[in-house]
C-alpha cells in the first residue's frame, strides 16, 4: 500500500494505492491521525481517494468507518472519492453506500485533483 496526502484550500485528500486490508489498515490509520488536524474545526474536510485502489478487506472496511468517525468527532467532514467499480460493489454487499459521502469523479477532478 502506498499513501499520499495533497492538501488544498478545501481539503486533505488521501489517496490510497494498492490493498487496503488486515496488513495495511494501522498504516492508514496511524498516517490519517498523523497529518490532519487533531483540534475540532468545522472547515476539516478529509478526502479519501480510492482511485488506484485494488483490494479491500473487511479490516480496511472497518478503517474507513473508525476514521469516519474519527474525523467527525473533530466536526469534520469526512468523503470517499474514485471508487473502482469492485470496491464500491463490496460497499454495496456490506451496506455501506449509504453511510459513507461519496464524490463522483467528475466533482473531484474539478475541485481536489492537483
Amino acid at each position: 500500500m502506498e499513501i499520499n496526502l495533497k492538501k488544498n484550500a478545501d481539503a486533505y485528500v488521501i489517496s490510497i494505492s494498492g490493498s487496503l486490508d488486515i496488513y495495511t489498515s494501522l498504516d492508514f490509520k496511524n498516517f490519517l491521525e498523523t497529518n490532519v488536524p487533531t483540534q475540532p474545526t468545522e472547515n476539516l474536510h478529509v478526502i479519501i481517494n480510492l482511485e488506484k485502489l485494488n483490494y479491500i478487506d473487511s479490516s480496511g472496511i472497518g478503517m474507513l468507518i473508525k476514521q469516519l468517525n474519527y474525523v467527525q468527532e473533530l466536526k469534520g467532514k469526512f468523503s470517499i472519492a474514485n471508487m473502482k467499480p469492485a470496491i464500491e460493489k463490496v460497499f454495496k454487499v456490506a451496506g455501506l453506500t449509504s453511510y459513507f459521502q461519496t464524490i463522483g469523479e467528475d466533482e473531484y477532478r474539478e475541485k481536489y485533483a492537483v
